[in-house]
């Protein structure tokens, strides 16, 4: 059979260049990173929560448990727990709501350990307290902090500016 001498020419399927695609990716993966880096403020300020100023350059590397201390409340990861007034009364050292939270919250600790999700319990908690905090109402959430098991505790503070 003749074809009479036209050839076709079968048209090839063009694809998508991946390879700028690849390109753009990248550059918006690295543009991502650099927005979005570790360094700077991991901590979320409560609301009416004004921080003591310190010279100290370290930031926190992992917080597990924050206890923010104010003048109206004491709040335990940033759910309010307790009347600071309340606190303020108090004879016990125990605080009784902030001890339940605290207390649940390292039966927590204690079950990520049995799962494998961490190494140890730590005990560790980070607290903001209210630079015009009664120093009665600081040392009452300490004690319960320390009776619940979380013993190393650490104050957030805002870097003063030399």
């Amino acid at each position: 059979m003749a074809t009479g001498g036209r050839y076709r020419k079968k048209k090839r399927s063009e694809g998508l260049i991946i390879t700028s695609l690849m390109d753009i990716m990248s550059c918006i993966v690295i543009f991502l990173f650099k927005l979005y880096s570790a360094e700077g403020q991991i901590l979320t300020n409560s609301d009416n929560l004004v921080l003591p100023l310190s010279l100290s350059q370290e930031n926190p590397r992992d917080v597990r448990l924050q206890v923010a201390c104010t003048q109206d409340w004491i709040m335990v990861d940033n759910v309010p727990v307790q009347k600071t007034p309340f606190v303020r009364e108090l004879s016990d050292i125990s605080v009784p709501g902030v001890k339940e939270k605290l207390e649940f919250a390292y039966e927590q600790e204690k079950q990520m350990v049995k799962i494998g999700a961490l190494a140890k319990v730590k005990g560790e908690v980070i607290i903001q307290a209210d630079k015009n905090l009664d120093y009665d109402v600081l040392y009452k959430i300490m004690a319960t902090c320390g009776e619940v098991g979380f013993n190393a505790i650490k104050f957030a503070v805002m870097a003063k500016e030399e």
